[in-house]
């Protein structure tokens, strides 16, 4: 299952936001049922962030959000953001 999430962060924020998702995509490549994740940026608009993830299932990641949310790290990730954040799940198309 692949996860995108596609976050617009202040402007004033970019570096700050940069450094915190260097800080916690390790953690989350460790976490049970991650396959991959990685950040990034876009070179026209450098405010806008895309984290792509691999997940076994929708669970893992379910139980990762809930464990980030405990934790406190989704809170601090609202404090860059300019506006809600999109999240979406994908499954891979056989053909």
């Amino acid at each position: 299952m692949r996860v995108i999430l596609e976050a617009r962060i202040r402007e004033e924020s970019v570096n700050e936001a940069k450094a915190f998702f260097q800080k916690v995509i390790p953690g989350a490549r460790h976490y049970e049922g991650c396959l991959y994740s990685d950040l990034f940026q876009n070179e026209n608009e450098p405010t806008a962030l895309l984290m792509v993830e691999d997940w076994e299932s929708q669970d893992h990641h379910k139980k990762y959000l809930a464990w980030c949310t405990k934790s406190g790290m989704l809170h601090e990730l609202v404090g860059f953001l300019s506006g809600p954040p999109s999240l979406r799940y994908f499954h891979t198309v056989s053909i």
